[in-house]
């Protein structure tokens, strides 16, 4: 399809090239995962929450623009897997903090070789380190946050 529209002489939008990008990533990812027997889990969910947790399950919404009840479901698979706690709020009873357990600590620990395997390949075939992309992809995300804080 990508050779279709290309052989036609238009280009995707930037906007599509990235989500495209995104997609084909997560699915090489995936597909490293299954190689190495583990199951489709929400690593990349996980790892924010291990960065910025303890996080109630809105903060979260706002940092990843997953929607509600997308991000609910995902944050079930991972409670039910053990990955995930929730903890009271103090400040707030109606309210309760997500935070990984021991064992979600493990498996990011296990997940860590597999996320780099991944992104070496996509360097080897890039022929450039995908840290080059860095500080242009966090400002990006900030951007983007913004103009959603902004629109709610």
């Amino acid at each position: 399809m990508i050779g279709a529209v290309a052989r036609r002489g238009r280009k995707l939008s930037v906007l599509l090239e990235l989500a495209v990008a995104n997609a084909l990533a997560s699915q090489l990812f995936v597909r490293e995962l299954t190689r190495r027997g583990y199951p489709f889990t929400h690593v990349g969910l996980l790892t924010l929450i291990d960065l910025y947790g303890p996080i109630t399950p809105g903060d979260l919404e706002a940092e990843t623009a997953i929607p509600k009840t997308t991000l609910r479901g995902r944050l079930h698979s991972l409670y039910r897997r053990g990955l995930l706690q929730r903890v009271p709020n103090p400040d707030d009873r109606r309210s309760h903090f997500v935070e990984v357990t021991p064992e979600g600590k493990q498996f990011l620990k296990e997940m860590e070789p597999i996320v780099r395997a991944t992104e070496q390949v996509i360097e080897a075939e890039l022929g450039v380190s995908l840290e080059d992309y860095r500080v242009r992809l966090e400002h990006l995300r900030v951007v983007e946050q913004k103009l959603l804080g902004s629109s709610r």
